[in-house]
């Protein structure tokens, strides 16, 4: 279909689009190249690709892909579109526990004939997990970014065959190249270059840009070319540290007392390239680890957590490859907690009519501050026009009157004042503020029209101009933002937009050389009203995914057409963007994306919509944060986070109760949907949940996938031969034929494939609860009157002390015990510790519990105490390299080869380099491989029924099975 004139109809509201701007970044929403009216998107949770018709808003067609299509992208001339399945054909609920059967294909690229919208070939040769799929400028390649094989592929855009492959170094457990010190130079437990996620191409086709999901590194690729500029070779050529923050929990333990937003940035899900290539945009948060929560921090701090997890939006100087040095153009935004929640600005509303040749806008420049000038603009007014504008209450009916007005008359006009031409189809006025405190908090009601003999009066959209005592302010975020996930410049590069998955928003700034100020919010901030989840009226869905930018040919403005895609409420949103008056309004009702059955059930999805929305009052207070700013995808974020009764690391999510176990360190939550006091204690929400959405948590937190793991044959598609010898040792089987005596250190007694009880899949964790208990939340009935199962499991069957605690003192002497299991080594930190482990004593006393009371007859007796020992703690996390690391609750070790092997740290080469200041703990009775009995015989739990005779051997064959789950 080819775009009709949109002269031929002046008071229609215009959707004519050119194709997308070239952004030659990660996108999960694109327009066709050939057809500017049809938007092309994924669906994950679907497993499919929708093709809409964004002027009917009809979904023209669906295609079934691979499981999970993350991204695509459109080859030179249109024809295909190559589709990332970032589980290739591995269902969300299949991991190594459920098992895997052989027929799994670990990552995809789904290839689409856009004329026939059939899939016509599927590449599965392209990692584990690819994530994001790009065609390069000159149009000859697409690189794909495959996250947990941390490879880079590049593929000949014609053929699609591939022409070069990227390998990161980024698994500290086996390293092929340098030392442990080269892998992670930062020294914060996480491979630098692991799990590449987005990434940008430059313009010359040369250089490519990419995020490392949980790093705060972004590399740079050089591209090598042919003299018809296909790759012939890719290099590392640099890494750009993004992280300032001078705190860390073992180098640097200094307990923080200034709320401030700081902190290690995690997330980095986007990088975009101004249009010169000089500066990278990339959104992302930031984890104030050092938080200090014995510190008294005040009355006013909304929640403990709003003082330890910050949405940031970070700018690069690429031109230095820097970040925060003297003399780059680097710069990072974010909103403090005493910066105004408040602020003069202009704010929206209504839609503007249609002139002649374009959208009737009205938006402000600057802010309306109290003794100063509220200047507005109107854009989309032909040659000749006189623009009029006027001050007045909001009309509580607009007044429509199609053959006098395009649009609405939203304001009552108490007088008119002329706007003037300044050019470009912009008029422009301004009007002085009186400096009179009262008006402070107020909002004055604008209106303008475009007038044109011969045509309709056009009128514009409505305006707040809202007064207060301050802006957004220079180099602020403006507003505090709910998990910024990505972000695009405006074809002029005057501009940034960023999408925010959490608040479900998108943030407008004017930008000038790194420098940005906000210009708005959309939907608006001011007089905010909570959204219902999964509601289809309003602008914007649920859970942005992704979205692309689109020039608007068909008007006359400055402006392009915002295309979000929708993850749950299975949608496209339709948005315009006017750069001249910094206004973004909604250009058409959200778009059905998904016909049919939805994979995922009703429950499911009010379950991910609490975990991941940071604007519900449940959940969070003034657009904190969200589950998902810390267990990003439902993962771990390989931070360590200071507690009164000692350091704990985050858990992941992955599988629900069946693989993670007890919620929260202490024990005390059961399943998922028992966390509404972490949204009212920690997060400022009042974390109250109905029984609909308590389940909608716990069945959420079950198809939350297990990430899939690159350690496998891909010839057998299964272990490897060592891999599988050292499951033969880690079980006591003999398998591979290679351990007739059964030999074991004793792995399987804390880290069973299942209950030995009632055989019931475990995640290889000790610390799991009973079905009976985790499965369905019929709050209606006391699971466990008693609580006796639920006491047996959080403090006596599953939960061992294997001297994870930091510096304990058992004998209570006021000294912390040096060797607890008297092995001969030293159980103390070599760091020191912001707060040692203490007893964390707690009951079951929220309102989305059952409760354990002393007499479970009698509600006034009172909440039966768990007394959890400073030694004992519940947090579980699977084995395998991809799903959990750091280790241990306060990562003081960075590798699973620092705890089956600990003096590995010290004596190896490779892994235990004198330049890298690692810390050293044993935990030699049960993880200790190599158990060092020439100092304490017969104190190892590990060698008593190994009985190695090449230990360094049993090490290599063990762990090579733990890191492939």
């Amino acid at each position: 279909m080819n775009r009709r004139s949109l002269l031929l109809a002046p008071a229609a509201l215009f959707l004519g689009a050119l194709p997308a701007l070239a952004q030659s970044q990660v996108e999960a929403v694109a327009v066709d190249p050939n057809d500017s009216g049809t938007v092309w998107t994924v669906n994950r949770e679907n497993n499919s690709v929708a093709v809409v018709d964004v002027d009917s808003g009809t979904l023209l067609s669906e295609i079934t892909v691979g499981v999970w299509p993350r991204s695509l992208a459109f080859n030179a001339d249109g024809s295909l579109l190559l589709v990332a399945n970032q589980r290739g054909n591995v269902p969300v609920t299949t991991h190594f526990i459920t098992p895997f059967t052989g027929t799994e294909i670990r990552g995809s690229v789904s290839v689409i004939d856009t004329a026939t919208k059939t899939v016509v070939n599927t590449l599965t040769d392209v990692g584990t997990e690819p994530y994001g799929i790009v065609l390069s400028p000159n149009g000859k390649y697409f690189t794909i970014s495959s996250m947990r094989s941390a490879e880079m592929i590049f593929l000949d855009a014609t053929t699609l065959s591939e022409v070069a492959r990227f390998q990161y170094d980024w698994d500290m457990n086996f390293i092929t190249s340098g030392t442990i010190a080269d892998v992670d130079e930062d020294f914060d437990g996480i491979p630098d270059l692991q799990t590449p996620r987005a990434f940008s191409i430059a313009k010359n086709s040369k250089r490519v840009y990419v995020t490392h999901l949980k790093s705060p590194w972004v590399s740079v690729l050089s591209v090598a070319l042919d003299g018809s500029g296909v790759p012939t070779g890719v290099t590392l050529d640099s890494k750009i540290q993004q992280d300032d923050y001078p705190f860390h929990p073992i180098n640097n333990p200094t307990p923080v007392h200034v709320i401030k937003s700081q902190g290690t940035p995690r997330f980095s899900d986007d990088i975009a390239l101004d249009p010169n290539d000089r500066l990278a945009l990339v959104p992302q948060q930031l984890h104030n680890v050092n938080h200090d929560p014995g510190f008294n921090y005040g009355p006013n701090l909304a929640g403990d957590f709003a003082n330890r997890v910050y949405p940031s939006l970070t700018v690069l100087d690429l031109q230095n490859g820097s970040f925060g040095q003297p003399g780059d153009r680097s710069n990072r935004l974010h909103h403090e907690l005493a910066d105004t929640d408040s602020p003069a600005e202009y704010v929206p509303f209504g839609k503007g009519g249609a002139s002649s040749v374009g959208v009737a806008t009205l938006g402000g420049v600057g802010s309306p501050i109290v003794g100063t000038t509220a200047t507005f603009r109107v854009s989309g007014a032909p040659t000749g026009s006189n623009v009029v504008a006027w001050f007045g209450p909001e009309m509580p009916v607009p007044i429509t009157s199609p053959g006098l007005f395009s649009g609405s008359l939203l304001v009552t006009n108490n007088g008119l004042f002329p706007l003037f031409d300044i050019g470009g189809g912009v008029h422009a006025g301004s009007t002085g503020i009186a400096n009179n405190p009262a008006l402070v908090g107020t909002a004055i009601n604008v209106q303008a029209a475009i007038i044109k003999a011969g045509e309709p009066v056009a009128l514009t959209n409505g305006l707040r101009a809202v007064i207060g005592t301050e802006g957004y302010g220079l180099n602020k975020m403006g507003r505090r933002a709910g998990l910024p996930s990505k972000a695009l410049f405006s074809p002029d590069g005057k501009h940034v937009l960023m999408l925010n998955r959490g608040s479900e928003d998108v943030f407008l700034y004017d930008y000038d050389k790194g420098n940005m100020t906000l210009r708005a919010t959309f939907p608006p901030r001011y007089d905010f009203q909570e959204r219902t989840p999964l509601d289809t009226t309003t602008p914007m869905g649920d859970l942005p995914l992704g979205w692309t930018l689109a020039p608007d040919a068909g008007t006359s403005n400055d402006d392009a057409l915002i295309y979000v895609m929708n993850e749950l409420t299975r949608t496209l949103s339709v948005l315009r963007v006017d750069w001249s008056t910094g206004v973004i309004s909604q250009a058409h009702s959200q778009i059905s994306t998904h016909t049919g059955p939805d994979l995922q059930t009703l429950s499911e999805r009010v379950g991910e919509e609490l975990f991941e929305d940071a604007s519900r009052a449940q959940t969070t207070a003034g657009f904190n944060n969200s589950c998902a700013s810390c267990h990003f995808e439902g993962g771990e974020d390989g931070n360590v986070w200071q507690r009164t009764a000692g350091p704990r690391s985050t858990i992941a999510v992955y599988g629900g109760p069946l693989l993670t176990g007890l919620g929260l360190w202490k024990g005390v939550r059961i399943n998922l949907g028992e966390t509404g006091p972490m949204f009212g204690g920690e997060n400022g929400g009042h974390g109250v949940l109905t029984d609909a959405q308590q389940q909608g948590l716990d069945d959420f937190a079950k198809i939350v996938p297990v990430p899939l793991n690159p350690f496998w044959d891909p010839v057998t598609n299964d272990l490897t031969a060592q891999a599988a010898m050292g499951r033969d040792l880690f079980f006591g089987t003999n398998d591979t034929g290679t351990n007739p005596t059964g030999r074991h250190p004793g792995c399987f007694t804390c880290h069973p494939k299942e209950d030995p009880v009632s055989g019931d899949p475990r995640g290889m964790t000790a610390d799991f609860v009973s079905t009976l208990l985790t499965d369905g939340l019929d709050f209606g009935v006391v699971h466990d009157p008693t609580c006796f199962s639920l006491q047996g499991n959080i403090v006596a069957v599953n939960v061992r002390n294997v001297n994870s605690g930091v510096n304990v003192d058992e004998n209570e002497d006021t000294v912390p015990d040096n060797d607890r299991n008297f092995d001969g080594y030293s159980d103390l930190e070599s760091y020191t510790p912001m707060y040692v482990d203490d007893d964390d004593n707690f009951t079951r006393d929220d309102p989305n519990s059952y409760p354990c009371l002393l007499d479970p007859f009698d509600p006034f007796s009172g909440q039966k105490l768990f007394l959890r020992q400073e030694n004992v703690f519940s947090i579980p996390t699977k084995l395998g390299v991809v799903t959990s690391g750091p280790y241990m609750h306060d990562h003081s070790l960075v590798s699973l080869r620092a705890v089956v092997d600990p003096s590995s740290q010290m004596t190896d080469p490779v892994y235990g380099n004198a330049a890298y200041p690692t810390t050293f703990k044993f935990f030699n009775e049960f993880h200790d491989i190599r158990s060092h009995e020439d100092i304490v015989p017969n104190v190892s739990k590990t060698k008593i029924t190994l009985n190695p005779t090449n230990v360094q051997d049993d090490i290599d064959k063990i762990l090579a099975f733990i890191v492939s789950l």
